[in-house]
């Protein structure tokens, strides 16, 4: 894998990705990058996110934009949502990071990158950033079943990629066994924005979500019963299906 994939790199791209232009250009150079090093979900994440800023940018500095231009770079982008989907719902692989220290194998621990010793630590421990030391990577699967849609039950991922708390990037991915149009095997996602609510246990809902091909997503809402365990609750045809999601060993 590249060098230039290092977790400082991973929270300046979740910055400059939503930058007109900037998160464009950077998104292609990310993309190249990841294809040398034969990163191939980083490359189809990044592609796929290079895509989007490209409609977003025709978008905003346009005043007329044309329609033929805007439904063809709309069209890519649905070309890609699928693939991006399949490699997202894939296991991920555990992180390797060098440890010169002994550490003590009963305690959990938490790696910050920051420019000097101790400049972020009164933020992440001190509360301010409200579950990302508990949950930042962390990754969810689940059983989703809908008698129509998933009879039998299919795997549902949750990947919390930045931790739990209020404006935090949370993804759901999932196949339906058979879909509305009698499709098999579709891939499904619902991408979103957490707001987490006062209480005991702590719940959550979306503040904001999106499906694939522009369409808004199914919403998610629940409750957080442990840093291992999440329970999480949909609605399908009108009927709320709830699912209960497991944390994967070593994220």
């Amino acid at each position: 894998m590249s060098e230039w994939f290092t977790q400082l790199e991973e929270v300046a791209y979740s910055i400059v990705e939503y930058i007109p232009l900037v998160g464009t250009v950077y998104s292609l150079k990310r993309a190249s990058i990841a294809y040398s090093a034969k990163d191939w979900t980083r490359h189809w994440q990044s592609f796929g996110n290079f895509i989007e800023s490209s409609v977003r940018d025709v978008v905003l500095f346009s005043d007329i934009a044309e329609p033929t231009e805007v439904a063809l770079i709309h069209t890519m982008a649905e070309s890609f949502t699928d693939k991006m989907i399949e490699l997202y719902h894939h296991e991920p692989k555990k992180p390797e990071v060098k440890i010169t220290e002994n550490l003590d194998t009963q305690s959990g621990h938490v790696l910050i990158a920051e420019s000097s010793k101790g400049k972020f630590a009164s933020q992440v421990f001190g509360g301010k950033a409200k579950g990302v030391h508990h949950f930042h990577g962390a990754v969810f699967t689940g059983t989703l079943i809908d008698p129509t849609y998933a009879p039998i039950g299919e795997k549902i991922r949750l990947d919390i990629p930045h931790g739990l708390y209020d404006g935090a990037r949370v993804t759901f991915t999932w196949k339906w066994t058979t879909n509305y149009h009698g499709e098999k095997n579709v891939p499904e996602a619902t991408y979103g924005r957490i707001k987490l609510n006062a209480g005991t246990p702590t719940r959550f809902g979306l503040s904001s979500r999106k499906g694939p091909a522009g369409w808004e997503g199914y919403d998610f809402w629940g409750q957080v019963n442990s840093k291992d365990q999440i329970i999480a609750t949909t609605r399908i045809d009108r009927t709320e299906t709830q699912i209960v999601f497991n944390r994967l060993a070593g994220t």
